[in-house]
């Protein structure tokens, strides 16, 4: 035969007794080591007494309708927030003190006729599990975030800027509101890059993205389309007032002086505007299609234009 109190000093886990005058029956290694109170200091004490702020919470309660009902109640996190004042067992690796995250489980310790004599109070420690819980979310967060999200100028990519897209579309068809989309090219990037290099380049391009992320009003939206094009969201927006954002983007764009490693650095870009009618059913397909064919009109019309189909 073995020691069923030594088995229950040897588990990793807080293992308490309670009579129905809410004092300690039992107490076992555990909760004496986390608890900083031995066992027998802590037996015939009332487990208020031992943990005076239990009485800024339920628990007291909670024991009460254990022994009234017979019924296992479980502390929920988010009403229970960690109850004991307990360190994490991490405190001993860490070498500092961090507060506990527990779950708390008190349980009916019933007689021979079926009337509850004691209570069980058991705590875990999920600490570690709780810190898990939080880095695979936020890992999860994360990989969301970069699969969103253009590595280089840290606006929205591709798919991102297209979904954003399709769902202005959906509401804006519904509503049946005008909006605008635009194409922005930068003139001749090849020629930044072969003059000054690569690295100048990305630079540039993020710069670029970040001139237009502050020009832009707080409901548009910029995302990288591809290579130096990028796509730009203009919700509400009619034809004439998308043309003068984007001009006013393609000015500032123009008159703005990028800086590399000292060197300095000027460009210029073409816009391609296309809008829909508030009236209008037109595909995403389509809206890109013209904003597309626009910038084509502007590039070979000279550069460093915003072109627009005239109504």
């Amino acid at each position: 035969m073995f020691d069923h109190l030594q088995v229950l000093n040897h588990l990793s886990i807080g293992i308490a007794v309670i009579d129905p005058e809410l004092k300690i029956v039992f107490w076992n290694k555990w909760l004496a080591e986390h608890g900083r109170m031995s066992a027998e200091a802590a037996k015939g004490r009332s487990i208020i007494e031992v943990f005076p702020n239990l009485t800024e919470t339920k628990v007291p309660k909670k024991l009460k309708e254990v022994f009234e009902k017979g019924q296992p109640i479980f502390l929920k996190k988010k009403a229970y927030a960690n109850p004991f004042p307990f360190y994490s067992g991490r405190s001993y690796i860490e070498k500092k003190l961090l507060p506990m995250e527990q779950t708390v489980i008190i349980s009916p310790l019933k007689g021979s006729q079926g009337q509850t004599e004691q209570a069980l109070i058991t705590v875990f420690d999920i600490s570690d599990w709780i810190t898990n819980q939080k880095s695979l979310l936020e890992s999860k967060e994360q990989m969301e975030r970069l699969s969103y999200t253009d590595e280089l100028t840290q606006i929205p990519n591709r798919r991102n800027i297209l979904d954003r897209l399709s769902e202005e579309l959906r509401t804006h068809r519904r509503k049946k509101r005008p909006m605008s989309i635009a194409m922005l090219d930068i003139d001749h990037f090849k020629k930044i890059n072969d003059d000054y290099g690569h690295q100048c380049g990305d630079a540039v391009l993020h710069e670029t993205a970040q001139l237009m992320g502050n020009m832009l009003r707080d409901y548009d939206a910029v995302g990288r389309y591809g290579g130096e094009e990028f796509l730009i969201i203009l919700p509400e927006t009619t034809s004439d007032q998308s043309f003068a954002i984007c001009n006013r983007l393609r000015l500032k764009l123009q008159n703005h002086i990028f800086e590399y490693k000292g060197r300095k650095v000027q460009l210029t870009a073409s816009i391609g505007i296309a809008a829909k009618l508030a009236e209008e059913t037109i595909v995403t397909e389509q809206l890109i299609a013209e904003a597309d064919r626009r910038l084509y009109i502007a590039k070979e019309t000279g550069r460093n234009r915003t072109e627009r189909k005239i109504s």
